[in-house]
């Protein structure tokens, strides 16, 4: 789900999901976490605050019918329902596709959500993917560097940006973490390390670059209100961002097959526009003028 062979079609639903909220207006400007957020840019404008009571009533578009609403009283913002996605024991595809996309395209987007794994979650021993922002020439995910069960390099999963089909990644678009610099591993604050069971807070930042060669896109991240990723010379969706999709991509190159069942869990998300300024540059016509009387002596 939402690999790379699969972007196309996911391009395509979440065109159904834009045509359908500029068909009904939905925008969300109220917060029922306020004060939460504590990374959200001062002055941003909220367009989704969900606490998955559903998921069709936030206006985010469930791909392939197989999230569950399922009640958690341990949920930290928005108790007692969360949205929960499984690959069960046995199977090398499951897991869902949450497709959110914002009424127009954007320079920045901030995202925050509360999540968890189930204890028992093992997970790949590579990436781990979550949920990716994104826009038309773009498909950056944040995600686990190793699962629980197969941890990184320091023997513990990390949370990371791999900037893989952002749309950039042959005009030097580089985290400088990996052979291929696609990988932007945790470069300030503590390890953040993200054992599997507990609810963490996940905020994120990203400024689209104004080409595809400038390096002044941004990517930060923040794991229970900490800093943990802050990279600023990224050449990253010069076309905008307009998107946030959950897609684990569990469609066969799960490795290992689960033993037992492994969940996420979503508490509430929470998606908002830093500035509120489009792709247009300058943004739209000049105002009309205003006309007024002078009176000379």
């Amino acid at each position: 789900m939402d690999g790379n062979a699969t972007l196309h079609a996911s391009k395509r639903l979440a065109t159904i999901v834009a045509l359908l909220t500029v068909t009904f207006g939905f925008t969300t400007t109220q917060t029922q976490a306020a004060g939460v957020w504590t990374n959200e840019p001062a002055g941003a404008n909220v367009v989704l605050d969900c606490p998955f009571n559903s998921v069709q009533s936030c206006g985010i578009l469930d791909a392939y019918s197989s999230s569950q609403i399922t009640s958690d009283s341990s949920a930290p913002i928005s108790p007692g329902n969360v949205v929960k996605s499984t690959i069960y024991a046995g199977n090398s595809s499951g897991g869902m596709q949450l497709n959110y996309v914002t009424p127009q395209v954007y320079r920045e987007m901030y995202v925050g959500l509360m999540w968890r794994t189930n204890p028992e979650f093992f997970g790949r021993q590579v990436a781990n993917k979550l949920f990716f922002v994104r826009g038309p020439a773009s498909n950056g995910f944040f995600g686990m560097m190793g699962g629980p069960g197969g941890g990184n390099s320091a023997g513990s999963p990390s949370f990371i940006f791999f900037g893989h089909n952002s749309g950039n990644v042959n005009n030097g678009h580089t985290c400088g973490g990996d052979a291929a610099g696609l990988t932007c591993f945790p470069n300030v604050g503590s390890a953040q390390v993200v054992p599997a069971g507990t609810w963490f807070k996940l905020e994120v930042y990203l400024k689209s670059s104004s080409t595809n060669t400038s390096r002044d896109g941004i990517v930060r991240w923040w794991v229970n209100g900490a800093p943990a990723g802050n990279y600023t010379n990224m050449n990253l969706s010069s076309l905008g961002l307009n998107e946030w999709v959950w897609s684990e991509t569990w469609d066969g190159t799960v490795n290992p097959v689960p033993s037992v069942n492994w969940s996420h869990f979503i508490d509430h998300l929470h998606v908002s526009i830093p500035g509120g300024s489009s792709t247009d540059q300058p943004p739209g016509p000049p105002q009309t003028p205003t006309l007024r009387s002078v009176t000379t002596p």
